[in-house]
This record gives C-alpha cells, structure tokens and sequence, in this order.
C-alpha cells in the first residue's frame, strides 16, 4: 500500500510537472507568433500611419502645378496618391549626389513617376535596396554633372536609380510630348523586378508574355520602316535600342499620349493596359 501511495504521488507529481512545462512551451509558442506577426505587419502599420497622416501642403502644391495624371485624378483617387507618393518618400532615399539634400520639387516628382506606373495595382510597393540619386543636370559614364552629357537617366541592374534634375522637371512641364524620364526609368525598375531588363516586366500577366514579346518585335520592324522612309511615329527611335528601351519608351507614350498610341498602336496599347492595369486613353 504504501508502494502504491508513493508511485502514485510520484506520478501525480511528474503530470504536473508535465502539464507545467507543455503550457510554458504554448505559451512561448504564442509569444513567438506574436511577436513574428509584429514584425511581419510592423511595415504595413507603419504605411497605414503614414497613409492617414496629413499630406503636406506644400507637396500638393506640387502635384496639382505640375503632375498632370494626379490633376486628372477625382478626389477620393488623389487622396490615395497623396498617400502613395508619402508612403514612396518615407520608404526611399531620394537625395542628390553623396546623400546631399534634395528639393521638395524634385522628390514629389521622383515619387509622383513611381506611383503613376503603379497607380492602378494597389499594394504593389517598389524595391527598397535602391538609392535615388538626382544630379543638377545630366552626367556622363564617370557620373559627373556634364550639361552637354548624354545621360538624363539611368537604372543599375543592382544600384541606384539615377536622374537629371533638369530633365525630370522638363518631364512633367511637357505633360503630353511623349517624354518622361520619371516615367522611363521608373519602367526600368519594374522591368527589373522580374530578373534581367528584357522589356518583360514583373506586372505583365504571364498569359500575355508570349503576344507581348511578338508585338515588340513586329513594332520595332514597323518603326525601322517609318524611320527610313523619314515618316513620323508616336514611338521615338530610342525604342529600337533593346527590348528594355522598347518598353521604357511605349510606357513614357502610354501615359503621356494614349489616345494616340491607343489609335495607332491597338495591339500594344491594349497590352500595355493589361500590364498596368489602367486605360489612360478613356
């Protein structure tokens, strides 16, 4: 009897000690996924934040001077842009060379190209491992201010994303020429999402990929034709420099001009709405 009392007891001590630790491990378990789910969602409560923060007047000013797309935009849908161009500026580092500090201007405008392109995909968000360098004017290979340099913009495949000052303004001044260097690298950086710059980019639906690939190729025979019997075209020569040009420039004409590329490009208008997921030309 008394063997029995004491194995009993002995048991009754161990299921308590059993029962003890198996709650502690539940326990730890629920502060794990507790905290992992702060850290998961800490980015979107932050955009939240953001988002229902007053949007400065100053940058307001701004879009409704100069970004023609946010000035054709009903109420509720430039709210949302506000919100979007404040989450793009709170997420990226847009400074002029070596971080040195930049315009208002300059960084709502920058902002203002990215959240165009994505306009019409909430939620997506652009890469944060990039730097935004704006120089004063246009710059050569060695990456110094050259006016008469031949570059206005440029993406690493890896690194920053690079602009002109002066060409990013002249951008939006002419808000319906076909040109937007906003526009054009920002393509770039969606074109990279996906892998390698191959004028393929991440936001295409996969189904149209294949009709995409076609089309460029037949518009690019199309343009060398009308480039050498000196005929006009909404597309501009820099298009037939690589399929990523190709797509950079059919996306500057695509918000900038889209009734015409829509009435002389249907094929690729048609695409390049499925992509982004807006109908500019209506």
């Amino acid at each position: 009897m008394v063997f029995c009392v004491a194995v009993g007891a002995a048991a009754g001590v161990f299921a308590s000690v059993a029962g003890a630790t198996m709650a502690a491990a539940v326990a730890a378990g629920a502060l794990v996924a507790v905290g992992a789910a702060l850290v998961v969602t800490r980015r979107e409560r932050r955009r939240r934040r953001i988002a229902r923060a007053p949007f400065p007047p100053a940058w307001r000013s701004i879009l409704e001077e100069r970004v023609a797309y946010y000035q054709s935009l009903a109420a509720p849908e430039r709210r949302r842009f506000e919100s979007e161009v404040a989450v793009f500026l709170n997420e990226q580092r847009v400074n002029g060379p070596r971080g040195a500090p930049l315009e208002d201007d300059l960084r709502v405008l920058v902002a203002a190209s990215a959240v165009a392109l994505a306009f019409g995909r909430p939620g997506y968000r652009y890469p944060t491992t990039r730097d935004v360098v704006v120089y004063d004017d246009a710059f050569g290979d060695d990456y110094e201010v050259d006016a008469g340099g031949p570059i206005l913009g440029m993406v690493h495949s890896q690194g920053p994303i690079l602009f002109s000052a002066k060409a990013l303004r002249a951008g939006f001044r002419g808000a319906h020429d076909g040109r937007n260097v906003g526009y054009h690298e920002l393509a770039h950086v969606i074109d990279f999402d996906g892998g390698p710059a191959d004028g393929v980019p991440a936001l295409m639906p996969l189904a149209r990929i294949a009709p995409w690939t076609r089309v460029m190729a037949e518009e690019s025979r199309q343009l060398r034709r009308r480039l050498k019997g000196r005929r006009k075209s909404v597309l501009r020569p820099y298009a037939l420099t690589n399929e990523a040009e190709f797509f950079a420039v059919a996306t500057e004409v695509f918000f900038e001009q889209p009734k015409r590329l829509a009435a002389e490009h249907p094929e690729l208008y048609d695409l390049l709405r499925e992509t982004y997921r807006q109908d500019p030309a209506a």
